[in-house]
């Protein structure tokens, strides 16, 4: 499929932010993947880079000198390379600013201001510019300045130690921190867009990951910290994996409620355990006595068969897949998630935003820029020879 070509005739539709300006300063992931997500909701996203690039170009796995990861981040963009420490650079990107809707920036405290780039100077610019600053620890405080990666989120917010096995703390693979602090930019720049349709004005928001991940990790890893009173539980205790070993593999389930327990014990030929588990009263030895018996049964038989068993009993379950066989999955499939689109390295594989509107599958754009590959098409013509479509500002 081309990178152009959209499932469900979507192409014509109109994107929730087609008239949407945005610019982007960040690097790395968490600035790059909001300015990803608003791009794919239609937004015009033109990508400031320095003249030696994004450091994610050449991040990781890499084919033909391109990083996947910095592909999988970047595509429908276009990329202006400027130098800006330098006078001429800082004009250009004060024209940029000129005529954005939004800058995203995810540089270190302090850095903007030094390059004379700070906020008073850019909303000074552009009045209507919401100007989303990213920051690793906040703005301000004893560890502003310094540097931070997804890892060090995982650490300081005590999502490493929650998860750990029964020794060592443990760091999920996934950029976790990076990734969640990207979508809620991404919701607070849509917001602030609203709040500006009805002032006219631009917002500055303040978002630092480690306020992001405090947020996130709290709901159901701070359960055992919520209840303040002396006599509340303070033992949060946890439940054994639900991936249970088969014969041929791994399935999950998640029986969440009395019924479904009692079905799950059924599923495997032994409803008598369900009397038996409801003289466990505390939760976790329950799920925990209820997981280790049932694995011991599903460990004789293949992974088809208890899907089917579990599915005729109404018992929540699904088998664990590796990355390739989820790319075949029938319902993956007929969500039409992955397509397959040229770009600078060949063929790549891209995942579509999750969102449909009215039933419609949002259309795509290009692939991931090369370096500087805008530069000449966005500053060398001044802002009256330019279109009105790519250069005026909403409102």
């Amino acid at each position: 499929m081309g990178a152009d070509a959209i499932p469900n005739g979507a192409a014509a539709q109109q994107r929730p932010l087609d008239d949407v300006r945005i610019l982007e300063v960040g690097s790395y992931v968490s600035g790059p993947l909001a300015g990803l997500m608003l791009a794919e909701l239609g937004a015009t996203v033109v990508k400031v880079e320095p003249p030696t690039g994004d450091p994610m170009r050449s991040f990781g796995l890499r084919h033909h000198g391109l990083s996947a990861l910095w592909v999988n981040v970047n595509h429908d963009k276009q990329s202006v390379a400027i130098d800006l420490k330098s006078d001429a650079g800082r004009a250009q990107m004060l024209e940029l600013t000129a005529v954005a809707d939004v800058l995203i920036m995810n540089w270190r405290p302090g850095v903007a201001e030094g390059l004379g780039l700070g906020d008073a100077v850019l909303s000074e610019v552009n009045p209507r510019l919401i100007r989303m600053i990213i920051s690793g620890f906040g703005e301000t405080g004893p560890r502003a300045r310094a540097p931070v990666f997804d890892v060090l989120l995982q650490a300081t917010t005590g999502l490493a130690a929650m998860e750990a096995d029964d020794v060592h703390p443990t760091a999920l693979r996934s950029l976790v921190a990076d990734k969640t602090t990207a979508i809620f930019a991404t919701q607070s720049i849509l917001a602030a867009l609203y709040q500006r349709d009805r002032t006219n004005l631009g917002t500055r928001i303040n978002l630092a990951m480690l306020d992001v991940m405090s947020y996130f990790d709290f709901p159901d890893l701070c359960q055992n910290r919520t209840f303040l009173d002396p006599e509340s539980e303070q033992v949060l205790r946890r439940t054994r994996s639900a991936l249970l070993r088969t014969q041929d593999g791994y399935l999950a389930i998640s029986p969440v409620s009395g019924r479904q327990i009692g079905n799950t014990c059924a599923a495997v030929d032994h409803p008598e355990w369900k009397e038996d588990l409801k003289q466990i009263s505390e939760p976790t030895t329950l799920m925990n006595e209820l997981y280790n018996r049932v694995e011991a049964i599903t460990m004789t038989g293949p992974t088809g068969h208890w899907l089917e068993r579990f599915a005729t009993f109404d018992v929540p379950a699904a088998q664990v897949l590796s990355a390739d066989e989820h790319f075949v999955d029938p319902q993956v499939l007929h969500n039409e998630l992955y397509s397959v689109s040229d770009s600078p390295a060949g063929p790549v594989r891209r995942v579509r935003h999750p969102a449909t509107f009215n039933g419609q599958i949002l259309a795509t754009r290009g692939p991931a820029p090369r370096l500087g590959e805008h530069t000449d098409e966005l500053l060398k013509a001044g802002p009256d020879e330019a279109s009105a479509g790519e250069r005026t500002r909403v409102g």
